[in-house]
């Protein structure tokens, strides 16, 4: 096919909508999108609607996207903005502010929105559109009318490739001229409703949810074979068992159906973002280089589905598309979730003893070493989201010894829970999370913190147990004794590599004759005691001349735990000399305990084994 320069390109994508068509009787919006322009990463994007004659409609691009909390100002890929009325005469369109445009309607009251997107980020927030696919995330894709927000919306493509179909959780509806029209009732549910169109493989199963059959559907988009596709829908059928035995019953999926919209492509980032009745999970590894690890971020994805689309926090109710928002919940939001996530791929077999154990390792250790632990607890964390949660800034921060990930933080405090719980009060947190589907999610009522330590100690029998979690450990960075509270379910805790020496993680590169230092070393370990700042230049420790990432493990592997090691650095142009006291390694790590007693190996089995029938 011959390929329109960039000029003619805008030009002749915006004639496609110049004469549009009245929104549906049923539907205040209607979308037309256009990716004839997919090799040049340019999305078509219509917007016809309904106003009034004379009065100005307020039109805005969202700067933030659900289950992502930090800004992203999705304006800055929107271009060619222009305006028609229902007779195609143009209108003036007058910006207001950086993401949002005013039009003012003729005599029909009709008007027509067209503009450019371009769009090459596939993950779980921002958009790809490319000869492969069109991978859409509404809030990256999408100007809205903030008035029309409570109004049903249409949304259709202008022409797909003849080997594209599309995957999404709206309802769709075949039009007589065999185009299909995907419906949304408000634009809170078209904002949540991500389109992956491509040649895709599909596969599904039944699973029934008080005598209700709802369709488990992988929407998939890979290199791989069908087999790939078969060999990985068993392992989410597990997760999928055991997280609805948890509840008690799945959610009320729309139109009975639930999809993985699953993205395996070079080019694509790793990622995964919750919906309603969906899920995008992507990755550029595919299924067999990864031996099926995506089905890890697709159980997290999934467990989604009741805590924090249903299971809501007041703080994020109703969301807010033009700015971003702050939540104190989501330790439990996210947190909860990825414990949750994990647990159930033990419970259905897919992680045997050791791998999960290394799961609980992974956790465990990240948590006790955190610096950021004696500034902030979860809930602090949390509100911190708006600033790390793939936020983009250009000055430097001090994130590794000021934050600590509120995924791991309350992964780490639902163990806790979980644990104690089961040992103190002969309950579990699968008890406590029924509570909350049950008092929140299923009536769909956003809860707060104090509606939680209620439920807390309602489950535990115990309200000033449910107090100290919450004065202590979650207002404050507080966490019980982790090893002895592990030990009553026959799992070690300990450093077990103290006889090591160490100095601390450490980023370098090669520059300057010796190895610049990339980030700000971790609060207590021996570089920052050392004083070794971010930019310093390592050229020798001990006797070892720093060339590369090698040398410097050497000066460090053939050294001793309270060994000295002379270090000469340069920094902005001056030498300065020092001296690293190294420590024995403080890792921490989790092993099953070969003496436990029979009463422990018991809890863990209640904790560990499958709870779905």
């Amino acid at each position: 096919m011959k390929l329109l320069g960039w000029s003619s390109l805008a030009t002749a994508v915006n004639a496609a909508f110049a004469a549009p068509e009245q929104p549906t009787a049923a539907a205040a919006s209607h979308y037309q999108l256009d990716v004839s322009a997919r090799q040049q990463h340019r999305l078509g994007v219509a917007l016809t609607l309904q106003g009034k004659a004379g009065e100005p409609v307020a039109l805005q691009m969202p700067s933030s996207s659900p289950g992502r909390y930090a800004r992203h100002d999705f304006a800055k890929n929107l271009y060619a903005l222009q305006a028609v009325d229902a007779n195609g005469q143009a209108l003036t369109v007058v910006r207001t502010g950086p993401s949002s445009w005013s039009v003012t309607p003729t005599s029909t009251g009709a008007v027509t929105v067209s503009y450019q997107l371009f769009a090459n980020y596939a993950d779980g927030t921002y958009s790809q559109v490319d000869r492969r696919h069109a991978h859409l995330n509404m809030p990256a894709t999408l100007l809205y009318a903030p008035a029309l927000a409570s109004q049903p919306i249409t949304l259709e493509f202008k022409q797909l490739p003849a080997d594209w179909s599309v995957a999404t959780q709206l309802s769709a509806r075949n039009q007589p001229d065999q185009s299909v029209l995907y419906h949304a009732d408000n634009l809170q549910l078209l904002m949540d409703s991500p389109i992956e169109a491509a040649p895709l493989q599909y596969a599904s199963f039944t699973q029934t949810s008080n005598g209700v059959p709802y369709q488990i559907r992988v929407a998939l988009h890979h290199q791989g074979s069908a087999d790939d596709l078969n060999e990985l829908l068993p392992k989410i059928q597990g997760f999928v068992k055991e997280q609805q035995a948890i509840f008690g019953e799945l959610p009320p999926y729309a139109d009975q159906r639930y999809t993985f919209l699953a993205d395996y492509l070079p080019g694509v980032s790793g990622d995964g973002m919750e919906h309603r009745s969906s899920t995008v999970v992507t990755n550029d590894g595919s299924l067999q280089e990864l031996d099926f690890a995506q089905v890890e971020t697709m159980s997290h994805e999934f467990f989604h589905a009741w805590n924090v689309e249903r299971i809501r926090p007041q703080s994020l109710e109703p969301f807010d598309f033009s700015k971003t928002n702050m939540s104190d919940a989501l330790w439990f939001a996210e947190g909860f979730t990825n414990y949750y996530g994990k647990l159930a791929l033990k419970r259905s077999g897919y992680f045997a003893d050791e791998a999960y154990v290394a799961q609980l390792t992974k956790a465990l250790d990240r948590t006790l070493r955190a610096p950021g632990r004696q500034w902030r607890g979860p809930k602090a964390m949390s509100e911190h989201a708006v600033f790390v949660d793939a936020g983009v800034s250009v000055d430097r921060n001090d994130f590794q010894n000021n934050y600590l990930s509120y995924y791991t933080y309350g992964e780490v405090m639902a163990l806790v829970w979980d644990l104690e719980l089961r040992s103190r009060y002969h309950t579990s947190l699968d008890a406590l999370m029924r509570q909350m589907w049950l008092q929140h999610g299923k009536p769909e009522r956003p809860y707060s913190l104090a509606d939680i330590q209620q439920v807390l100690a309602s489950v535990s029998g115990d309200k000033t147990f449910a107090e100290h979690v919450f004065t202590d450990w979650i207002e404050q960075p507080g966490l019980p004794d982790l090893p002895a509270l592990l030990a009553q379910f026959g799992l070690s805790l300990k450093q077990r590599q103290l006889d090591e020496a160490w100095a601390g993680p450490l980023q370098v590169t090669p520059a300057d004759g010796g190895l610049q230092v990339t980030s700000a070393p971790l609060q207590g370990s021996p570089w920052f005691i050392a004083g070794i700042n971010q930019d310093a230049v390592l050229l020798k420790v001990g006797r070892y001349p720093m060339k590369d990432q090698a040398s410097l493990d050497k000066a460090i592997s053939k050294a001793k735990p309270g060994q000295q090691l002379s270090v000469s650095y340069r920094w902005h142009g001056e030498d300065y000399q020092t001296t690293l006291q190294l420590q024995g390694n403080p890792s921490w790590s989790v092993q099953l305990d070969e003496k436990a007693s029979n009463a422990a190996v018991k809890r863990r089995d209640a904790w560990w084994r499958s709870q779905a029938q």
